[in-house]
């Protein structure tokens, strides 16, 4: 129990700082962006290179991790489609919707509560490699063709993006089994190190400069995306574990991993193409707090 609660616990203080260099002026009103910016083209690509070579890419088989992906990235389609057809969303927006509907918080939340809900930190590796490999980055190849892209190509957005060129190195590591030397891979660590502290940071610097709505005020494409990022993407898992004949483990890893709150890097997009960052503020903090009793609910039942 201790290890999920200091998950939590750690976010909120960091995030917690983050508010109060804003809020204190330690730091200029642009210091979010430029940490989004570090993020973005340092820490998270090194972090996804990092992760993803020293991965058991074992894990990623089973059909536990069909469960998983169907329930999020169907689901955050589905939400998507949804917020174009009937809620007037823009493509930028609606493509925000969907990570923010699908993207979970796999890593500083993921890997404690896997540990302790399900007895083995591992088994948040096939939602971390499944997103950073596969969902991550066709996210951002089409919101690199919406205005506030650089209007190229899905396909070339696609591989010329650091968090995809970082998975694929990553990947070619693994894969080849070689063991960079120290020279390289100690420095690699360092700015991987950068990753989760710089976007918990901006995260926090973005409630003084941009605060939340209160809960009266908050949009209907914003209350959406809480419940469906809280009660049906792990409804969803559950579903497809049952008619995949999982049980036992298996079945309460698909839906424990569906019911993680929506991660931090997705802030970190919509800050970097300026769209939607009051939907995901809403999305990250709320889901965060409300996956609590949710994910306590499905490892009682399903234990």
């Amino acid at each position: 129990m201790w290890s999920a609660l200091e998950g939590f616990s750690t976010i909120a203080i960091v995030v917690g700082v983050g508010y109060l260099l804003a809020r204190t002026r330690a730091v200029g009103r642009t210091a979010g962006r430029t940490l989004g910016d570090v993020a973005y083209f340092v820490g998270q690509p090194a972090l996804v290179l990092v992760a993803v070579a020293e991965a058991d890419l074992d894990r990623l088989l089973g059909a536990h991790v069909i469960a998983f992906g169907i329930a999020c990235v169907g689901t955050g389609l589905a939400f998507a489609l949804a917020a174009r057809r009937f809620l007037g969303a823009t493509r930028a927006e609606a493509t925000i919707g969907y990570l923010t509907t699908s993207y979970v918080n796999a890593g500083n939340l993921g890997i404690p509560i896997a540990a302790y809900v399900l007895g083995d930190a591992a088994w948040a590796a096939p939602a971390m490699l499944l997103q950073v490999l596969v969902l991550q980055p066709t996210a951002v190849a089409m919101l690199e063709t919406t205005p506030t892209g650089r209007g190229h190509s899905v396909l070339r957005s696609f591989l010329t993006h650091p968090l995809v060129l970082g998975g694929a190195i990553g990947l070619a590591v693994n894969l080849s089994g070689w063991e960079p030397p120290s020279l390289i891979w100690s420095p690699m660590g360092l700015l991987a190190d950068l990753g989760i502290p710089t976007m918990l940071l901006a995260f926090g610097m973005s409630f003084h400069w941009s605060p939340l709505p209160s809960l009266r005020r908050l949009t209907p494409m914003t209350v959406a995306a809480i419940l469906v990022k809280v009660l049906v993407v792990p409804a969803v898992a559950l579903g497809v574990g049952l008619l995949l004949g999982l049980s036992g483990a298996p079945l309460k890893a698909a839906v424990v991993l569906a019911a993680l709150p929506t991660a931090q890097i997705v802030f970190v997009h919509a800050m970097r193409y300026r769209t939607s960052t009051s939907l995901v503020q809403a999305t990250t903090l709320w889901s965060t707090l409300l996956c609590v009793p949710v994910i306590l609910a499905a490892s009682t039942l399903l234990h």
